[in-house]
């Protein structure tokens, strides 16, 4: 995390700002290691799970809903965390206001009364914002989004290894559709039966994103499983998307329930062959829509996708690199991306992926588990 600070103090010259604020889940995440667990949504207790004041030349305040700091560490003594009240039954629920308390303190503490404020536009909420223009008319807020959206792109190590864990996750769950899926269950059996054995590996529920879908609905890109039950001859797709620690993972198979069609097996190849070649291409300098237009290329021969070649991954499930048409983005070295290619046609889809990290001379693939159309 040192470095990802010092990349900020340099972004903090570069933009002439002299405070950074924090709102977004990821971003505070990625600066402080604390991790909100959203898998229950926005919860009514907080205007925010937390946000990050960060004064590049001291230290950084956390300002926290008190049921969440609680449960959540957070590594590093340069951090002083500063709870305010969300959830109580004695009084009228105020949480806004006792987060917005806090805040100032947290600016009135470090002299924040005339500054230049880092800010991503696109989550800092109107009621900060105007509670804080109002106490501070001499402040002026910086957009930074796309400076902190390409810092966020290249990857320290310790992120890097967060990704690789939560990966190993994606591959246990391939393992474990491959194992159960059968003719005669529903796909949210199957999906209980892989997310028991994800949630077994690291001795606690984390919050999940999936594709399970079969037969027709493979058509169709993907979307929750449901109560449809599994055919003879289903195709089933299988994107699992797992979030630990509040690093993110991301894989995709495709098999078969039963045996395939000698046509859906050419296919399968056709995938499996394009996201070759895009793995292969893969080498620092070349740009996010070469990768996406050698995959699309390499499909067009017997169809199309409708959706993004690939995407970055990390503390948000896609982000920077953006694999598609119009990103002309440059790779760089421990840039995290997955490709997934694909194809729907004949009323099924097709789809596989893979999570690649770049290296100094082309790439390596993160995920291990080998693409499988057929049980064995």
């Amino acid at each position: 995390m040192t470095l990802r600070i010092e990349k900020l103090k340099e972004l903090s010259t570069d933009k002439s700002v002299d405070v950074f604020l924090f709102t977004s889940a990821s971003t505070i995440k990625c600066f402080s290691g604390y991790f909100y667990n959203f898998e229950i949504g926005a919860s009514p207790f907080h205007l925010l799970p937390a946000a990050l004041l960060v004064i590049p030349s001291g230290k950084m305040n956390l300002i926290l809903a008190d049921n969440e700091s609680l449960s959540t560490p957070v590594s590093g003594s340069d951090i002083a965390i500063m709870p305010y009240l969300s959830y109580t039954f004695e009084k009228p629920l105020d949480f806004t206001n006792q987060f917005l308390i806090q805040l100032h303190e947290a600016f009135q503490n470090n002299g924040v009364t005339k500054a230049r404020i880092g800010i991503e536009t696109n989550t800092l909420p109107y009621v900060v914002a105007k509670s804080l223009t109002s106490a501070y008319p001499n402040i002026e807020f910086v957009d930074i989004t796309d400076e902190i959206k390409l810092l966020k792109a290249v990857k320290d190590a310790d992120e890097i290894e967060n990704i690789r864990a939560s990966l190993h996750l994606c591959d246990v769950g391939q393992a474990a559709v491959l194992k159960y899926a059968k003719p005669g269950m529903t796909e949210i059996e199957l999906f209980t039966k892989l997310r028991g054995e994800m949630d077994a590996v690291v001795g606690k529920r984390i919050p999940m994103m999936a594709d399970l879908v079969s037969g027709q609905r493979t058509f169709y890109d993907g979307g929750n499983p449901t109560d449809k039950v599994l055919n003879d001859g289903d195709l089933i797709i299988s994107d699992l998307t797992p979030c630990l620690n509040g690093y993110w993972g991301d894989t995709c198979n495709t098999m078969t329930v039963g045996k395939p069609t000698a046509q859906q097996i050419e296919y399968f190849k056709l995938i499996e062959e394009t996201l070759q070649i895009g793995i292969m291409a893969v080498k620092p300098g070349i740009s996010a829509n070469s990768i996406d237009q050698l995959l699309r290329n390499n499909v067009a021969r017997a169809g199309s996708y409708g959706h993004h070649s690939g995407h970055g991954i990390g503390t948000n499930f896609h982000e920077e690199p953006r694999i598609v048409p119009y990103n002309n983005m440059v790779l760089v070295p421990n840039m995290v991306f997955a490709m997934e290619p694909a194809l729907y046609i004949n009323n099924y889809g097709i789809r596989l992926e893979h999570v690649v990290l770049v290296t100094n001379t082309g790439c390596e693939v993160l995920t291990k588990f080998q693409h499988c159309f057929q049980q064995t």
